[in-house]
């Protein structure tokens, strides 16, 4: 979830469930509301390990683990509970209460991201699986406003009354979301079905703007199948000339006239071997760990070098460039090197997929000379 829509929550929860009886020293219902904002950002503070980590992969899979584990949370409302009461500026309060609002606050963020696609270490430090429940799209304006107009009503008529009508309003949204996510996913496993892949892993994530537009996604051992569902929409064509919005909302198609698109894994023909060889590479250790949904995008040539470039499914927009884009590139010395793309970098040459040079290049990892040519 974004900064804003956790620090909200974080308020609004904490107004609702502060207790009847407010007297020092207990925290009052203003205080609680501005800590319980300050408590459901606090989990966020990992960001800074982004400062102090050179390798930002190393970092994304850091992301969401101690301060957003289930295990830990007890120990970070009483820290955090205790030192708050301890300094609050207005004079010392109930530790206690400290603690509970930070309990609150802090488990409403690790629910809030576990609701999205990106993975919550919930299990942190003893475990660095990550788990998730893609139903909400990170950025979600109907969950958000649900809870702005719950502050600002709280704002202007006090009590907490209007604190539980926006927070009950993006819990509703929640569901509904949840409802929907297991609903599409059904699409998925039925072309799974229809497609002879029994037992694969299938996948709907939540898509931005609508509760409706769903991504579909059929894990394969060579590709990833991926459809755009959008469930009451109908039968539309993508108009290549529309803005970049109007074409996004086009690709969503009703579930009778779905579209799958192939993603493979490793490149395709001849230069799959390659991809297969670049991947599992140690330089790509860290990618491997942190991508769900990985495929092969393209091939350039980035410094003189040819490269793979490779992506996470979990993140691609439709009409966008995906984020978290890396590639992995070898020298004419023998040399690999990963190499981080820029989300917006559309200079990068693109070349046709290097070829094997024979049976034994399997062993030498040689790129040809030429691109796109077997030697």
């Amino acid at each position: 979830m974004d900064p804003a829509t956790h620090a909200l929550s974080g308020a609004l929860l904490n107004r609702v469930a502060a207790p009847r009886e407010l007297a020092p020293p207990r925290f009052t219902l203003a205080e609680r509301t501005g800590l319980g904002a300050v408590a459901a950002l606090w989990p966020d503070i990992d960001w800074f390990l982004g400062l102090l980590i050179e390798d930002p992969l190393v970092y994304l899979n850091l992301h969401r683990g101690e301060t957003h584990s289930l295990i830990l949370l007890p120990l970070w409302a009483l820290l955090l509970g205790w030192l708050s009461a301890r300094l609050w500026w207005r004079g010392p309060r109930d530790w206690r209460d400290g603690a509970l609002i930070f309990a609150l606050g802090i488990g409403i963020h690790i629910v809030g991201d576990w609701i999205t696609n990106f993975g919550t270490q919930l299990f942190a430090p003893f475990s660095r699986e990550t788990f998730s429940f893609p139903s909400t799209f990170i950025v979600d304006p109907w969950i958000t406003g649900f809870l702005i107009l719950g502050l600002l009503m709280c704002c202007f008529r006090g009590g907490r009354l209007w604190a539980g009508v926006g927070l009950g309003g993006a819990t509703a949204i929640v569901v509904l979301q949840g409802s929907l996510m297991l609903h599409a996913q059904e699409y998925a496993r039925a072309e799974a079905e229809q497609r002879g892949l029994y037992g694969a892993r299938v996948h709907a994530m939540a898509q931005p703007l609508s509760p409706f537009h769903w991504r579909l996604f059929i894990e394969g051992d060579a590709y990833q199948l991926s459809a755009h569902l959008g469930l009451f929409s109908s039968r539309s064509e993508v108009d290549p000339d529309a803005g970049i919005w109007q074409r996004h909302w086009q690709m969503f198609q009703p579930p009778d006239d779905l579209v799958w698109e192939a993603f493979p894994r490793f490149g395709e023909g001849p230069s799959q071997a390659w991809g297969h060889k670049a991947w599992h590479r140690p330089e790509m250790a860290e990618f491997r760990q942190f991508a769900e949904l990985p495929y092969l995008r393209k091939w350039v040539r980035h410094e003189g070098d040819p490269c793979a470039v490779f992506a996470d499914l979990r993140f691609r927009i439709a009409q966008v460039p995906p984020p978290f884009q890396y590639a992995i590139c070898r020298s004419d010395t023998g040399e690999w090197r990963r190499e981080a793309v820029d989300y917006w970098d559309i200079l990068i040459e693109e070349i046709d997929p290097p070829l094997l040079r024979g049976p034994s290049a399997r062993d030498r990892g040689a790129w040809p000379t030429a691109p796109g040519q077997p030697g």
